[in-house]
């Protein structure tokens, strides 16, 4: 069956750019657009589609609106909705993803992050379809032999894995995806307040990767963050965990670990980043670098799992600032600059 989507934004312009990437990739056969959530809700029940992409912002019926409108209708359930949101507001990404939203593209969006997250929830709901059909003929078949049943359970429980893996696997770096790092930072850190155990969170930010993407190409620039997530899952127990946070972002979860610890990992990550010869991707760069905020447990200011993910932000805004290429580590009510990267 041919795919759809559907396009909410109220830019024309920012909707042109999103159906010129997709039509590009031969995913989709009909493209539906609209410029606000109203339009964009009643647009659904004649032109049902597979995916839908949709701004935060906008005047009038806005994203959030929208989310609210598509809760109101089971039909639409299993449509997944990607929010397009600005990289600096975290209450915007949270509200979202409460209010139902499936996953969010950060504007000015890359283009191939664009498409890896849009193929992962596509391919999701067309299994989801998969499954919808092979209960449909279970239903049909409930008199048939029991052979026959048994092979439509395999085909079944075959795609019920294959929707949980993707569910927890970032599609272009074969480590964690946001969503599974969060849920068992959750789990973690639980733990750790319970039986009064050390927990250490990295956040990673590639520095100045839209230069890399502008000079070698986005393929690439895929590469060079396969490359890092490589370098992160290396040497890492069961216990921890690593995962594509976001973009050109990483993140790193390391149980039972406290700051000195959790500081030489870091720095082990940087010194593996900078031997790296990346000549091989690209010719136009020999390197790239990036920069860390380091946050732990204990910690008489960090009271949540959410407040330990606001320490390593801060700790990792601060490596920006301070010049990027550094390791920074949160400390209370204050960060404290850990290493700096030299230049070999």
């Amino acid at each position: 069956m041919p795919q759809s989507i559907l396009i909410i934004d109220d830019s024309q312009q920012i909707r042109q750019e999103i159906r010129t990437v997709l039509e590009s990739t031969a995913l989709f056969q009909t493209f539906f657009e609209s410029h606000d959530g109203m339009e964009g809700f009643k647009m659904m029940f004649t032109n049902m589609p597979d995916i839908v992409i949709c701004d935060m912002v906008m005047p009038g019926y806005d994203g959030l609106t929208f989310l609210k409108l598509k809760q109101s209708r089971r039909e639409f359930d299993k449509i997944p909705v990607l929010m397009l949101t600005s990289m600096d507001n975290l209450n915007d990404k949270v509200q979202a993803l409460a209010q139902g939203a499936h996953d969010y593209v950060i504007k000015p969006f890359s283009a191939p992050e664009l498409v890896a997250r849009v193929k992962t929830h596509l391919r999701m709901k067309l299994l989801q379809d998969e499954i919808v059909v092979a209960n449909e003929k279970l239903e049909a078949l409930s008199r048939n032999t029991q052979r026959r049943i048994k092979l439509l359970q395999d085909e079944l429980t075959d795609a019920n894995e294959k929707i949980e893996s993707a569910s927890r696997i970032d599609q272009l770096t074969g480590i964690g995806n946001r969503k599974s790092f969060v849920s068992a930072l959750g789990r973690e850190f639980t733990r750790a307040q319970e039986y009064s155990r050390e927990i250490s969170l990295m956040l990673i930010d590639m520095d100045d990767f839209r230069s890399v993407n502008y000079a070698c190409g986005p393929l690439a620039g895929e590469r060079i963050l396969g490359e890092v997530a490589g370098i992160l899952k290396t040497g890492l127990r069961q216990i921890d965990m690593c995962a594509r946070y976001g973009g050109q972002e990483f993140a790193v979860m390391l149980s039972e670990t406290g700051e000195q610890e959790a500081l030489l990992a870091a720095e082990g990550y940087m010194n593996e980043m900078r031997k790296q010869d990346l000549t091989v991707v690209c010719d136009k760069i020999p390197g790239v670098t990036f920069s860390i905020g380091l946050a732990c447990l204990p910690d008489e200011d960090i009271l949540s799992m959410e407040g330990l993910i606001r320490a390593a932000e801060s700790a990792l805004a601060e490596s920006k600032k301070a010049g990027k290429n550094r390791i920074t580590v949160y400390r209370s009510t204050s960060v404290h600059q850990a290493s700096e990267s030299q230049n070999s």
